[in-house]
């Protein structure tokens, strides 16, 4: 019978490559377990940086955001992509504290990689509201047309009013994909009808 102890058992299963085993504990990590996880993310192995963010973004407190932070312009895709998606868990739990981390993780919507552009927009969707403000900032000023097209996509998911509001200004925007969004979104939610209206 094993003595270890779940975060010994992660551990042993983040070393042997074991990605189920690894998953399934990650589940199990609690606060107890964060100071190991914390500094585990810092290690030199890229497995083991994606792990520990993976199982931070389970039992992350506010001491996990600078790890965050970091993790968001880590030189391997697959941790800022996880880090990306992480913020968005600790964020359900300590969402002050981490809206600030926004405005980094609605940077990499411009990421070189699409799975890390992916995740980001994804993340930002599951933020609601909180990100409407980095999402509208990146629509007016970016020139990054893969990124603006990501976030009117992650708007058109949390579909708020505030949303809305944001999406009702790209209606005429020069990038299609924009526009698209913009008014797909406007349409489920009832409004598009007042749109037309208003602009007749």
């Amino acid at each position: 019978m094993s003595t270890m102890t779940p975060l010994e058992a992660f551990c042993a299963a983040v070393e042997a490559g074991d990605d189920g085993r690894a998953e399934t504990l990650a589940l199990t990590m609690t606060a107890t377990d964060e100071a190991t996880l914390l500094e585990m993310a810092g290690s030199s192995s890229i497995d083991e940086r994606w792990w520990a963010i993976r199982a931070l973004a389970v039992c992350g407190s506010e001491q996990t955001i600078p790890v965050l932070q970091a993790a968001l312009v880590d030189e391997d895709a697959s941790v800022r992509g996880a880090a990306a998606l992480a913020t968005a868990y600790v964020y359900r739990r300590h969402a002050e504290a981490v809206a600030p981390l926004l405005s980094s993780v609605a940077s990499l919507l411009a990421d070189d990689e699409g799975m890390v552009r992916q995740c980001a927009a994804d993340s930002l969707a599951h933020c609601g509201n909180a990100a409407v403000p980095v999402l509208e900032r990146l629509l007016r000023e970016s020139d990054h047309q893969g990124a603006r097209s990501r976030a009117a996509g992650a708007l058109r998911k949390i579909a708020t009013a505030d949303a809305a509001m944001v999406l009702y200004r790209v209606l005429n925007d020069s990038n299609h994909i924009v526009r698209t969004y913009a008014y797909e979104s406007l349409d489920e939610l009832g409004l598009l009808e007042n749109v037309l209206v208003t602009l007749q």
